[in-house]
């Protein structure tokens, strides 16, 4: 966990004057994200309770959101320096509150969620150092609106390893099917070539195309036709693969561990 005594160090009280109020997130990641990765023993059921992840990203959410309407009426840097000084304090105290949460979740992770929290923190990160140079800008409030829209998903991220997988495999699913539909599609398609799609063609630059058959997609020849039916086979047997995988994450029944679904 991440004590007081190191949050000292990441003070934007502490920063130069030329500075960006919320840069110790930044630091504060380097040194910790490399933390959450997988673990040697992956812990079966919740890491930690949802409700305590929810808890800290509500405090995040606060303080942004009273940093953002603050740093809409401060004039210059200086003025920033002086005003927005504590209120940062805030957010680094809640970034760090949240950073501390991804930690407790990630011991007992597996890779999927741990990359799925690594994930999460490297984009919240990035999007909180780019709300701190945003002060006196006018990228402010769609910066702001940036690190509320990745707290609200990193509110619902997994808390537990099956749940992890699962989102993973779904993920993995979708981009089966619809290569799958995609490959279905162009094998029911005419053979013809004056039937496939046209390119399309902009006015006066009709001189450039020799004939109308430069504005066509040739059919596929026999080999090209069964190379596609082969491949669409293989994948149609690994989409039921994944999805049987994906019930197995659901109904431990089916006696599938956490290293096997991983």
């Amino acid at each position: 966990a991440i004590c007081r005594r190191d949050m000292a160090a990441y003070s934007p009280g502490s920063a130069p004057a030329a500075f960006n109020l919320l840069a110790a997130a930044k630091r504060i990641w380097n040194d910790v994200g490399p933390e959450i990765k997988a673990s040697d023993t992956l812990k079966e059921g919740p890491l930690l309770p949802p409700e305590d992840l929810k808890q800290v990203c509500k405090y995040l959410q606060s303080t942004v959101t009273k940093f953002s309407a603050s740093a809409t009426v401060v004039a210059d840097a200086e003025e920033a320096q002086r005003s927005l000084t504590p209120i940062a304090e805030e957010v680094i105290k809640a970034y760090t509150m949240l950073v501390g949460t991804l930690l407790r979740i990630n011991s007992g992770a597996g890779y999927s969620l741990s990359k799925e929290l690594k994930d999460a923190g490297d984009n919240l990160t990035e999007a909180v150092n780019a709300l701190g140079m945003a002060v006196c800008t006018s990228s402010l409030a769609p910066s702001a609106g940036k690190v509320l829209e990745h707290v609200t998903a990193l509110e619902k991220s997994s808390t537990q390893n099956r749940a992890a997988i699962m989102r993973r495999l779904l993920k993995s699913l979708a981009q089966l099917r619809d290569a799958n539909r995609e490959m279905a599609e162009e094998l029911e398609a005419p053979d013809s070539g004056n039937s496939g799609p046209r390119a399309e063609v902009f006015s006066g630059d009709e001189e450039l195309l020799e004939d109308d058959d430069d504005l066509s997609i040739p059919p596929m020849d026999p080999s090209e036709r069964t190379l596609l039916e082969n491949v669409r086979c293989v994948s149609e047997h690994f989409e039921d693969l994944v999805k049987e995988a994906s019930t197995c994450c659901i109904d431990q029944s089916k006696g599938l561990g956490l290293a096997e679904l991983e």
